[in-house]
C-alpha cells in the first residue's frame, strides 16, 4: 500500500511539475493554489531520500523558479510553496539541484514565512509551525553558511528573537533553538554573539521573556563554541572598553549577570578581571564594580563569593575605601549578601565589614550601616546575629544629629518587630535588642532640638511599643530592662543614668500633668477671670510650654487654647487626667482626636497635649501587673523581683496615685516576713499615703516593729509612713509610740533605730515629742554622751545618732512649736567642731574623730534652716572652716551638703565662704574644680530668681561681709606688711577667687548690668568695712580694715586700672560681727592710713550706724512660707537667718574720683 501510495505521488509530483512547466506564464491564483496544494499533500509521502527521485521532482523545481513563485506575495501561495521548497530539500539533500542564487531566494522564503510565526491566531499558524519543525529536524539552515548566506542567518537570529513569544507552545521554541544551536556550533561570527547577548538584556524595550529564555537555551546549549568569543568581548569591556566597537559595551555587567546563572563556566576567565574595576583610580567606576560584584555575590545557589577568593577580598576591601560613596554602596551590598549566602567564613566576613561601618568617618555611611543592620533584623530569611543591634544602638549616641534622627527611626522599628515575635512566642526576650530603649533613654541628655526629655518623652508614649502591645508584654520588657542593671551584672546595660532619664521624663510628664490640673481647676472655678487670675494662667502656660519640643509654639498654642469656648473640650482633658487605667485612657484619647481632627485648627497640638496628659508610658494597669507578678512569684529569679521593685519605684514616685486600687497586693508583700524589698515598699508607702486607702491600724504593729527593731532607714520610712497615713481621729497614735520608743530607748535595744525614730518623730509632731523631749534630752546627754566609752567606733556613731536626734527635735517640719532651748545642743555642738569631744575621754580613732566633727558641721549646717540667727559667730566660722579641713573626704562631704541646702534656699549666702576658703588651699586634693562649680551655680540660680523677695543680705555678694570677717580671725594672717601682694598674695585668694565668680558675665547669662551692680555692691562693702569696727575683738579691726583695701584695690585692676564708680547705698553688716566705730578710734584709722601707702586715696564721711531688730520669724526660700517660731530664754524674737545688723552709708567718693571714675570693664 505505501509503495502504491508513493507511486502515486511521485506520478502526481511530476505530472504537476510537467503542467506548471508547460504554462509560458504563471497561472492564475486559484490555479496555482489548487497544484502546489497537490503537490504540498503529495512530497511528505515520499520518505526516502534518493536521487533517483530527482527526474520526478525537477520539473516541479523548474517551474517554481520558472514562475518565480519563491517571490510571490500572496499568503497562500508563499506558504505552500515553502512547504514544497522544504519538502524538495528534504528528498533531495544533500544535493538539492538548486543554485546558490536560488537557495538564497528559498532561505529568503523561509525566514518570512518565520516571521508570520508571531501571529498565533492566523490559519496557517499550524502549518508555519510545521515548516520550522522541519527546518530544524534536517539542520536545512545550515546551508545558508555554505553558501555564504550569513546575514541571512544573522536576519533569522533576529528574527527568531523578535517573534518569540511566551505564548508559543515549546515545540517552537524548542525548534528555534535548535537551528539557532545547529549553526552556533558551525561558526560563531562576532554579530551572532551580539544578537544573543544583545536578547539577555531584560531592560531593553523591545525585549520579551520569551527572547531572554531563548537566548539562555542557546547558550546554555553553544556554550563551548560560545566561550571564546563571549569572553573575549566581555574582557575587552572590562579592560579595554573605549575601544570596544560595541553598543553592548555599555551592558556588559548586564550580561555577565545572565551569563553566570546559566552558564557559569564559560565566565571563569572574565570574573577574575572584575578585581581590576575594584581597584581602579576612577571612583565611579569602582561604584559600579561595587554595586555588579555584590549583586553577582548575591544570586541565590551560585556561591561565586567561595569560588572566586581574589574577587571576594577586593569586595571586602571596598568597605573601607578611601571613598565614602564606594563605602556606602559595598554596605548597601552586604544585606542581600547576607540573605543569600550561606553561613560561614564569608557571611561572618561580611558582617564584621559592615559593623565597621557603624564607625565610618562619613555620617551618611554611618546611617547605611544602620539602615542595613536593621532591615537585616527585621528579616525572616536569615536574621542578624543579635550583637549587631548593639552596636548599632550605639548610633543613637552618635555626634551627628542626623544619624542619630534615622537611627532612631530605623531602630524603633525593629524593636516593634521583636516586640511582636516576642509576645508571640517566637524568639526570646533578648539584651541585645533591649539595648534600643537604653539608647533611646539616653538621647534624654541630647541637647539637639530634635531630642531632649521633651522628644522621647513623645517617644515613650506612642513610639516605643507597638500600638496593640499588651501591658502584660509591656511590662515583661521594663521588668527585663531593669533586671540587667549594672548592680546585678557587670556589664549590665541599664545604669543610674538611664534611670534618671526615665525617671526626668516621668517627673516632666507629672509637672504638666498638675499643671494642667491647676489651669482646669482655675477656669472652672473663676467664669470670668480676674486680672490676678490671667497672671497666674500665663505663669502656668509658661511652665507647660517648657514641656514641649519648642516653647514658643506652645505658649501660642496654650493662649489660643484659653479663647476656646468649648466646655466638652475641657471636660475631656479633665477625663484623661483622672483616667488612671491604660485601656480606657487610650479610648477617651481615641474619640478626642477624632472629634477634635476637623474642628479645631490646632488640632495637632490638642493630640500632643492630650497624649501627655494621659497615663500611657505607665498606668494604673501597669503596677498591678507588677504587683500580681511579685505576688504570684512568677519570678524565680532574685534579680527579676529587685527590677520589678525597682521599675514600681519610679512609677509611684512619679505617679502616687497609680497605687489606688492596689492596695491589698501591695499591702500583703509590705507585710511578708524578711522581705528584701521593706525599705522600697517602705519608701512607695511614704509616697502614696495620701493617695490610698490603707486602715492604719492594719499595718500599724509593722510599722511599730520597725521603729524599734529595723534600720534607721527602716525607722525613718516607717515614722513618715505613719504620718501619712494617720488621720484626725489617730492623733494619739505618735503620742502612744513616743512612750514606747521612750520605754525601748531606756531599755537600751536597738538604739541607733529608736533614736533615729524618735528624732523623726519629732519633726512630724511636736506635741508627741514635747512630752517626752526631757527624759530623750537627759538618756542622750547622760547614756551617749557622757556614758559611753569614747575609744571606740560604735560610740562614735552613737554619738553622732543622738546629736542627730537632737538637731531633728528642733526642726519640725511645720516650723512650728518648739519651746525648748537650744543653747545645750549649740554648746555640744561647738565641743564637736573645736576638740571632735564630748565628754572627757578623747577619740583615738582620727577617722572617728574626723566623722564626729563632720556630724557637728552638717548639724549646723541644718540648724541654720531655721536657727541661724541663734547660732554663735565662732560656730559659724568653725562650720565654714571645714571647707579646709586636712581630710580630703570630710571636705567633700561638707562642701556637697553644703551646696545641696544652698541650691534648695535652705541655707543664707554666707555659707558660700565655704567655697572660697576652699578653692584657695593649695594642699593635694583640693577640691578648687569643685568649689567653682558649686559657686557658679548658686550664683546663676539667685540670679534668675533675683525677682524672689528675700533677706537684703542673702545675696552671693553679701558672703563678701562673712568672708572677710573669717580671714581677719585667721592665725595665719600676715604679720608682717600684709599689704605686699607678693608675701600676702596666698592668704588674700579666698577674696580673689569670690570677686572673680561674682563678676564673671558667664555665670549671669551675660547680664552687664548685673556685673555692674555687683562691683557697686562690692565697692559699698568695702568702703562699709572700712569704718567699721570688728565687734568680737575690736584688735582685729585693722584686719578688717587691710582686706577691705585689699579688695577695693583688686576691683580697680579688673577695671583695667580705672577707678570704680559706684552709687552710694545702706549697707547692712551683722551685729555680731561687726560694731560702730567711735570718732577716737576713727581718727586714729586715719592718722595710720595717712602715715603708710593708702590702698585706696579716697577719704569717707562718717557712716550711720544703727542697729536692727531681732524676730523669731524663721527665714525660708519663699516669702509664703514665713512663720512665727516661739524660743525661750533671754533672746527676743529675731529674724533666724538675718543676723542682727548695722547699717552702714557707703561715702561718695572724691572729686577726684569722680573725674577719673569710668565704665566697669573686666580686665
Amino acid at each position: 500500500m505505501a509503495d502504491s501510495d508513493g507511486k502515486a505521488a511521485k506520478d502526481l509530483i511530476r505530472d504537476v511539475g510537467k503542467q506548471l512547466s508547460a504554462k509560458k506564464e504563471c497561472p492564475h491564483k486559484d490555479l496555482l493554489v489548487k497544484l502546489l496544494r497537490q503537490v504540498a499533500s503529495a512530497l511528505p509521502k515520499l520518505k526516502t531520500q534518493s536521487d533517483l527521485l530527482k527526474p520526478n521532482i525537477k520539473p516541479l523545481s523548474d517551474s517554481i523558479l520558472k514562475h518565480g513563485l519563491l517571490k510571490q506575495k500572496d499568503k497562500d501561495v508563499r506558504l505552500l510553496v515553502s512547504i514544497c521548497v522544504c519538502e524538495i530539500l528534504r528528498i533531495l539533500a544533500p544535493n538539492p539541484g538548486f543554485s546558490d542564487a536560488d537557495l538564497r531566494s528559498i532561505y529568503q522564503l523561509l525566514l518570512g514565512m518565520f516571521g508570520e510565526l508571531v501571529d498565533t491566531k492566523s490559519p496557517y499558524y499550524s502549518r508555519r509551525v510545521e515548516l520550522l519543525e522541519t527546518v530544524a529536524k534536517y539542520n536545512f539552515c545550515v546551508l545558508m553558511l555554505d553558501i555564504g548566506c550569513e546575514d541571512l542567518v544573522l536576519k533569522m537570529f533576529n528574527i527568531f528573537f523578535g517573534v518569540i513569544r511566551k505564548e508559543h507552545s515549546s515545540n517552537v521554541f524548542g525548534a528555534m533553538s535548535s537551528i539557532m544551536s545547529a549553526i552556533l556550533k558551525e561558526k560563531v561570527s562576532q554579530a551572532l554573539m551580539e544578537a544573543i547577548l544583545r536578547n539577555l538584556l531584560k531592560d531593553k524595550k523591545d525585549a520579551s521573556p520569551a527572547s531572554f529564555q531563548l537566548a539562555v537555551s542557546v547558550i546554555d546549549d553553544c556554550s563551548q563554541t560560545l566561550e571564546p568569543f563571549v569572553c573575549r568581548f566581555l574582557n575587552r569591556c572590562i579592560l579595554d572598553r573605549d575601544n570596544v566597537n560595541s553598543e553592548l559595551k555599555e551592558s556588559y555587567h548586564d550580561i555577565i549577570y545572565e551569563i553566570i546563572q546559566c552558564a557559569p563556566q564559560m565566565l571563569i576567565a572574565v570574573v577574575e578581571n572584575l578585581c581590576q574595576e575594584l581597584l581602579t583610580e576612577q571612583v565611579d567606576v569602582r561604584i559600579t564594580a561595587i554595586k555588579f560584584v555584590g549583586k553577582l555575590f548575591s544570586i541565590p545557589g551560585c556561591h561565586i563569593a567561595q569560588e572566586y577568593h581574589h574577587l571576594f577580598a577586593e569586595f571586602i576591601n571596598r568597605f573601607a575605601d578611601k571613598s565614602s560613596a564606594v563605602r556606602l554602596n559595598a554596605v548597601l551590598c552586604a544585606k542581600s549578601f547576607y540573605l543569600f549566602n550561606p553561613p560561614g567564613d564569608n557571611s561572618t566576613t561580611v558582617l564584621s565589614a559592615l559593623e565597621g561601618r557603624l564607625l565610618d568617618f562619613d555620617d551618611k555611611v554611618r546611617t547605611q550601616a544602620v539602615a542595613v543592620v536593621c532591615d537585616l533584623a527585621k528579616s525572616n530569611l536569615r536574621p542578624v546575629p543579635p550583637e549587631m543591634i548593639t552596636q548599632a544602638a550605639k548610633r543613637l549616641r552618635d555626634k551627628k544629629a542626623s544619624v542619630r534622627k534615622k537611627a532612631l527611626q530605623l531602630l524603633l522599628d525593629v524593636y516593634h518587630n521583636y516586640c511582636v515575635k516576642c509576645s508571640e512566642g517566637v524568639i526570646k526576650l533578648s539584651a541585645d535588642f533591649e539595648q534600643i530603649p537604653c539608647g533611646i533613654l539616653l538621647l534624654c541628655y541630647d541637647k539637639d532640638v530634635e531630642f531632649g526629655v521633651q522628644n522621647i518623652e513623645h517617644v515613650l508614649e506612642e513610639d516605643l511599643f507597638p500600638v496593640s502591645l499588651s501591658v502584660e508584654e509591656r511590662i515583661r520588657h521594663w521588668i527585663f530592662l531593669f533586671s540587667h542593671s549594672v548592680s546585678a551584672y557587670k556589664d549590665g546595660m541599664f545604669t543610674t543614668a538611664h534611670e534618671k532619664a526615665l525617671t526626668a521624663v516621668l517627673c516632666q510628664k507629672k509637672r504638666l500633668q498638675l499643671e494642667m490640673q491647676s489651669y482646669l481647676d482655675l477656669r472652672t472655678k473663676e467664669k470670668n477671670v480676674s486680672e490676678r487670675g490671667e497672671e497666674k494662667i500665663k505663669k502656668l502656660f509658661a511652665k507647660m510650654s517648657t514641656c514641649f519640643p519648642v516653647k514658643v509654639k506652645a505658649e501660642e498654642c496654650f493662649s489660643k487654647l484659653h479663647l476656646v469656648k468649648d466646655v466638652g473640650l475641657f471636660n475631656t482633658f479633665k477625663e484623661i487626667l483622672n483616667e488612671p487605667e491604660f485601656g480606657s485612657s487610650q479610648i477617651i484619647r481615641d474619640n478626642f482626636v477624632k472629634k477634635i481632627k476637623d474642628l479645631h485648627t490646632d488640632s495637632e497640638f490638642l493630640q500632643l497635649l492630650a497624649t501627655k496628659c494621659s497615663f500611657n508610658i505607665f498606668s494604673s494597669d501597669h503596677v498591678r501587673c507588677i504587683l500580681d507578678n511579685l505576688s504570684e512569684n512568677k519570678f524565680g529569679q532574685a534579680n527579676l523581683k529587685k527590677a520589678c521593685v525597682a521599675l514600681l519605684m519610679i512609677i509611684v514616685n512619679a505617679f502616687p496615685p497609680l497605687l489606688r486600687g492596689s492596695e491589698e497586693p501591695f499591702c500583703t508583700l509590705l507585710l511578708e516576713e524578711k522581705s528584701p524589698f521593706c525599705n522600697e515598699l517602705l519608701q512607695m508607702l511614704v509616697k502614696a499615703g495620701p493617695h490610698i486607702s490603707v486602715d492604719l491600724s492594719v499595718i500599724y504593729p509593722f510599722l511599730e516593729r520597725i521603729c524599734l527593731n529595723g534600720t534607721r532607714a527602716q525607722a525613718k520610712l516607717a515614722i513618715s509612713a505613719i504620718s501619712e497615713l494617720i488621720v484626725t481621729s489617730q492623733q494619739f497614735t505618735f503620742s502612744y509610740l513616743c512612750k514606747t520608743l521612750v520605754d525601748a530607748l531606756e531599755s537600751g535595744q536597738h538604739t541607733p533605730a529608736v533614736l533615729q525614730s524618735l528624732g523623726c518623730m519629732a519633726q512630724h509632731s511636736v506635741s508627741a515629742f514635747e512630752s517626752h523631749a526631757e527624759e530623750i534630752k537627759r538618756y542622750i546627754f547622760d547614756n551617749i554622751f557622757s556614758g559611753l566609752e569614747s575609744d571606740s567606733s560604735a560610740s562614735c556613731k552613737m554619738k553622732i545618732f543622738g546629736l542627730k536626734t537632737l538637731v531633728k527635735s528642733f526642726l519640725p517640719h511645720q516650723r512650728t512649736g518648739v519651746t525648748r532651748q537650744i543653747d545645750e545642743v549649740l554648746g555640744i555642738i561647738s565641743q564637736m567642731l573645736l576638740r571632735a569631744e564630748i565628754s572627757k575621754g578623747t577619740l583615738s580613732c582620727k577617722k572617728d574623730k574626723d566623722q564626729l566633727r563632720l556630724a557637728a558641721a552638717t548639724s549646723v549646717l541644718q540648724l541654720s534652716q531655721l536657727w541661724d540667727s541663734h547660732i554663735p559667730a565662732d560656730i559659724y566660722r568653725e562650720t565654714v572652716l571645714m571647707a579646709k579641713d586636712h581630710s580630703t573626704l570630710l571636705r567633700k562631704s561638707f562642701l556637697k551638703k553644703t551646696f545641696k541646702l544652698l541650691k534648695n534656699n535652705f541655707l543664707h549666702c554666707k555659707y558660700l565662704c565655704a567655697f572660697a576658703l576652699a578653692a584657695s588651699d593649695t594642699f593635694e586634693g583640693s577640691p578648687k574644680d569643685d568649689s567653682l562649680n558649686y559657686m557658679a551655680e548658686i550664683i546663676k540660680i539667685r540670679h534668675l530668681e533675683a525677682k524672689v523677695k528675700r533677706d537684703a543680705t542673702d545675696n552671693p555678694v553679701c558672703s563678701m561681709i562673712f568672708l572677710i570677717h573669717i580671714l581677719a580671725h585667721d592665725t595665719k594672717f600676715p604679720s608682717q606688711d600684709p599689704e605686699n601682694e607678693e608675701n600676702s598674695g596666698p592668704f588674700f585668694s579666698p577674696l580673689v577667687f569670690t570677686m572673680d565668680t561674682l563678676l564673671n558675665p558667664s555665670f549671669v547669662d551675660g547680664d552687664m548690668n548685673r556685673i555692674h551692680t555687683v562691683v557697686s555692691e562690692l565697692h559699698n562693702i568695702f568702703n562699709a568695712i572700712k569704718i567699721a569696727e570688728d565687734a568680737l575683738d575690736v584688735a582685729k579691726t585693722s584686719r578688717l580694715h587691710v582686706l577691705a583695701n585689699f579688695g577695693s584695690k583688686y576691683l580697680v585692676t579688673k577695671n583695667n586700672g580705672r577707678s570704680v564708680s559706684h552709687t552710694p547705698t545702706n549697707i547692712l553688716l551683722p551685729a555680731l560681727l561687726y560694731k560702730k566705730s567711735n570718732a577716737k578710734q576713727r581718727e586714729r584709722a586715719r592718722s595710720t592710713k595717712s602715715s603708710r601707702k593708702s590702698l585706696d586715696d579716697n577719704a569717707f564721711d562718717d557712716g550711720q550706724l544703727h542697729k536692727r531688730s531681732k524676730t523669731l520669724n524663721a527665714h525660708k526660700k519663699n516669702s509664703h512660707e514665713t512663720q512665727k517660731q516661739i524660743v525661750s530664754g533671754d533672746k527676743e524674737k529675731q529674724d533666724f537667718i538675718s543676723p542682727e545688723s548695722i547699717t552702714c552709708l557707703a561715702e561718695k567718693p572724691s572729686s577726684q574720683e569722680d573725674s577719673s571714675s569710668g565704665d566697669w570693664a573686666l580686665g
